[in-house]
């Protein structure tokens, strides 16, 4: 029993720091929307960061952060950010799950993996799981599961990634170009 205790905990350790480093860069999928167009997520990355969730309309906990997914697109959308909600439910609760996003007025993309396949890519099968992705495929956050509270941690990531992105990227405002013909003197 006492070289169990010793085993275990190296076991976890070699465990974790194998997945986090098979983690940095997130796999490519394709994944279907509601209205049954596909979706691969190099092509969405190629237009700027993406921020996943899996999530699934029978876990209540999913269902209670789905209102910071929706605040969060809606603050940051206009800058680039794409929100994505990728519904695990299978075959017999997915009808659940457009009714579920209507009623709820959540403006994000909504996406189905009933066989778990997008998910499976980072590491598991646990919901909610929340991945924000930079424009280079790296996973810059994530974060398995629920509990109030966890919205502002998210915001928070969403925000520093987001502004550290603004600040790198050359301000054309600040920046006027003329273009006009050297004046004649």
């Amino acid at each position: 029993m006492r070289q169990f205790r010793l085993v275990l905990p190296i076991l976890l350790l070699v465990f974790c720091s194998t997945y986090s480093m098979a983690a940095d860069k997130a796999a490519d999928f394709t994944i279907k929307g509601l209205d049954n167009t596909p979706y691969k997520l190099s092509e969405l990355l190629k237009k700027g960061p993406v921020l996943v969730d899996f999530w699934a309309t029978w876990c209540k906990p999913c269902c209670e952060e789905l209102p910071a997914l929706e605040k969060i697109h809606r603050t940051y959308a206009e800058k680039g950010l794409r929100v994505i909600a990728i519904s695990v439910d299978d075959t017999k609760s997915r009808s659940k799950v457009k009714p579920f996003i209507k009623g709820s007025g959540w403006t994000f993309a909504v996406m189905l993996d009933e066989n778990m396949e997008a998910r499976k890519k980072f590491g598991g099968t646990v919901v909610p799981f929340t991945a924000l992705i930079a424009q280079n495929g790296e996973i810059v956050y994530c974060h398995t599961g629920y509990v109030r509270g966890d919205e502002k941690e998210l915001e928070a990531a969403v925000a520093k990634f987001m502004s550290m992105q603004t600040s790198a990227a050359p301000d054309a405002e600040s920046k006027p170009v003329d273009e006009s013909p050297p004046a004649d003197e």
